[in-house]
């Protein structure tokens, strides 16, 4: 009894290995996988047969199905209606599935299910995630309370993204410096996107100022789809040293000046009378 369950078991195992077998490097491709809200992305399924027919290729977004390409049926392809979901008819076939005017809903999973003919019917399944965005249509806007500092004064300062989906996030740079744990952000939805402010309160000291220079950065960021940066520069034009060197300078011209007189001078005018 035992032998018989082990060459059933054995024969199930093989079968479904050639099952298998008979499909293999199910590969599924997003280009763009980060699309802007609003355009286009090409999903490309490619897979090898082995030289076994094709069934079918079913797309879902999902669990819902939305695409479908049988070559034995006519007609051989099938869209089924998503709520937000463009499929170009036209430039899909057994290997892509081009999607048109993306929306927010379809961020999430994609997979695509090949499956071969009979015998075997064999099926892999393979997902991919795509994320919607919404870049924002402008730098960073930056301002600061005051437009001229020094040792000792508070830095406060806004910086505010446009409108962007997700959230942008900020740092705040002074002088090639990051400056960490000084600033607050607040991320405020505005209907389906987000609007992003920081803002930061810091004590300067003498060693954020370079030459009596500040410059203050804010850089806008989302991951390594946008980046941009604002800055302003403070120049402190109470610089003491030029003028404590032209002050010396002009007590040493006065001073030769009456020594002159009265070396050579004042004898010339005693000598004339």
């Amino acid at each position: 009894m035992n032998m018989i369950v082990s060459r059933t078991f054995a024969f199930l195992f093989v079968a479904l290995f050639q099952e298998v077998a008979s499909l293999k490097d199910v590969v599924l491709d997003i280009q763009p996988r980060i699309v802007e809200f609003g355009k286009e992305s090409k999903l490309r399924c490619s897979y090898d047969l082995e030289h076994k027919p094709l069934y079918s290729v079913k797309w879902y977004r999902g669990q819902f199905e939305f695409y479908r390409f049988t070559p034995k049926e006519l007609p051989n392809t099938m869209v089924f209606r998503i709520d937000g979901l463009d499929v170009d008819e036209s430039r899909s076939n057994e290997h892509q599935v081009v999607l048109r005017n993306i929306g927010f809903n379809l961020s999430g999973n994609f997979s695509c299910e090949v499956t071969t003919d009979e015998p075997s019917f064999a099926a892999i399944t393979v997902i991919k995630d795509m994320l919607v965005v919404v870049l924002p249509k402008s730098p960073p806007s930056l301002t600061t309370d005051k437009s001229f500092y020094e040792v000792g004064d508070v830095l406060r300062a806004n910086c505010s993204s446009p409108q962007s989906r997700p959230a942008a996030t900020h740092t705040f740079i002074l002088n090639n410096i990051v400056v960490f744990d000084k600033s607050v952000t607040k991320k405020i939805p505005d209907r389906d996107l987000i609007r992003t402010e920081s803002f930061l309160e810091l004590v300067l000291s003498p060693n954020d100022f370079h030459n009596g220079r500040l410059t203050l950065k804010c850089v806008a960021q989302m991951g390594d789809l946008y980046q941009q940066d604002t800055d302003i520069t403070f120049t402190n034009v109470k610089d003491p040293i030029p003028a404590r060197v032209t002050q010396t300078s002009s007590r040493a011209a006065v001073q030769q000046i009456i020594i002159y007189m009265f070396i050579v001078l004042i004898p010339i005018s005693i000598n004339n009378l």
